[in-house]
């Protein structure tokens, strides 16, 4: 008999469960929508959510604030069906979840012609028939969402262009953390002029929001993320290389130490070949430190009133400017760590540290940055490379000044700055 009891129980929980986490879900997206009523970029403009006993619909209507002045409005439809746990089976697997949804997403442009409209139309039909978005929302109220895209081309007016396929899939954790990737194969794009091609984009991210949320437009963010593009090339009409970009790496990092922030990016290009030059392990990394997070916040609070009030941009504008001082009272660093590049005559090799000491500035006179600046740098570069350029003339000239030293088939420059100071290469140079 107990076993029959329990049995029934479950039986009936099973039945009771979707209706409830249907409530449980309708009530997380009016959460979130909720978020957007001040946001400076996006206003919903419309949004419904119905709810049967194991599926349910989103519909989501949405616009951006600013838009230029040649498209009158850009309105974007979400169109989310639902299937409520707590056991769903879709997309061929079994989900222990809250819910999971398949999306569809439809857009329309105001002020364009019959011609544009129907174009419009036609690729988002397209768009639909190789985009697959679906989401699911865990026990714990965080979601899930994988995007994919199989390969699809269009062509027009004589230009051809074949975009690879993309996988995506991203975790959001109780509105502050988010993390996942990013894989596209590429793009092949045809023209009467060039044929540019992208190959294989891999993406990686992980960030921790410490102002606000995942929803918010001025949140800070922790974390890293790094991008690597394998091949760019580009041939003009007649096959001829114009660019041929090899390993192209985009990575940043950003995290907190003693409760201030630093920001550290770093570019880098493999191989580079194009405008005649040949170059080599092309290096920019660059790092901003001892930023107060207080500070970054209330400017990002600042640049999107700005979008919001752009007849009160001038006062804004002001208001920025006292802001942007108050980093300089925990005397902010900003260095280029490395400035190289490696080319057949020999590698081009520079960095730079600056310091700014917020004793010495004084805001109601903006020139006492001047003083309040403390930096050094150094580079080498061989002459072989400057000569091949035909800049003979322009090397002797900042020879003849002293900006630049020469030592056998080596140029180079060692510099300091500070309280408005300049020593080049050990001489004083009167500003």
């Amino acid at each position: 008999m107990k076993k029959v009891v329990v049995v029934i129980g479950v039986v009936c929980a099973g039945l009771i469960a979707p209706k409830v986490i249907g409530t449980i879900v309708e009530n997380k997206y009016d959460s979130i929508a909720s978020r957007f009523v001040e946001h400076p970029s996006l206003e919903i403009t419309q949004r419904s959510f119905s709810t049967d006993w194991f599926s349910g619909q989103s519909i989501t209507k949405m616009k951006f604030k600013e838009l230029s002045a040649e498209v009158e409005g850009f309105e974007i439809t979400i169109n989310e069906e639902f299937a409520f746990g707590p056991v769903i089976f879709a997309d061929n697997d079994i989900h222990f979840a809250l819910s999971h949804s398949n999306i569809d997403v439809d857009f329309e442009v105001l002020g364009v012609n019959e011609t544009e409209q129907e174009n419009i139309n036609a690729f988002i039909t397209q768009l639909n028939d190789k985009l697959f978005v679906s989401s699911t929302i865990s026990y714990g109220l965080n979601y899930k969402t994988a995007i994919k895209m199989d390969a699809t081309s269009f062509e027009e007016d004589g230009e051809q262009i074949n975009l690879g396929a993309m996988d995506s899939e991203f975790t959001v954790t109780d509105e502050k953390y988010i993390d996942g990737y990013l894989n596209w194969t590429g793009l092949d794009f045809k023209g009467p002029e060039a044929h540019v091609q992208v190959s294989a984009l891999a993406v990686t991210f992980n960030q921790e929001m410490i102002n606000g949320d995942i929803y918010s437009a001025n949140a800070l963010a922790l974390g890293d993320f790094s991008s690597l593009i394998k091949n760019i090339t580009a041939q003009d009409a007649n096959g001829d290389e114009l660019l041929n970009i090899e390993n192209l790496v985009v990575s940043g990092s950003s995290k907190l130490k003693e409760e201030l922030m630093k920001v550290t990016l770093h570019y880098g290009i493999e191989h580079f070949e194009g405008s005649g030059q040949i170059l080599d392990k092309l290096n920019l990394d660059v790092s901003f430190d001892k930023l107060n997070p207080d500070v970054l916040l209330e400017l990002n609070e600042l640049a999107a009133k700005m979008q919001q009030e752009p007849e009160n941009s001038e006062l804004i504008s002001q208001q920025i400017m006292s802001t942007a001082a108050q980093l300089l009272a925990t005397n902010p660093e900003i260095k280029i760590n490395d400035l190289s590049a490696m080319t057949p005559d020999g590698a081009i090799k520079s960095d730079l540290q600056l310091v700014i000491d917020h004793t010495l500035y004084n805001q109601a006179n903006p020139m006492s940055i001047i003083a309040a600046l403390k930096a050094n740098s150094k580079g080498v570069a061989p002459v072989a490379f400057f000569q091949k350029l035909g800049m003979d003339d322009v090397v002797n000239m900042y020879l003849g000044q002293g900006f630049i030293e020469k030592k056998a088939d080596e140029l180079s420059f060692s510099a300091t700055f500070e309280q408005g100071q300049l020593m080049l290469n050990g001489q004083m140079i009167a500003l």
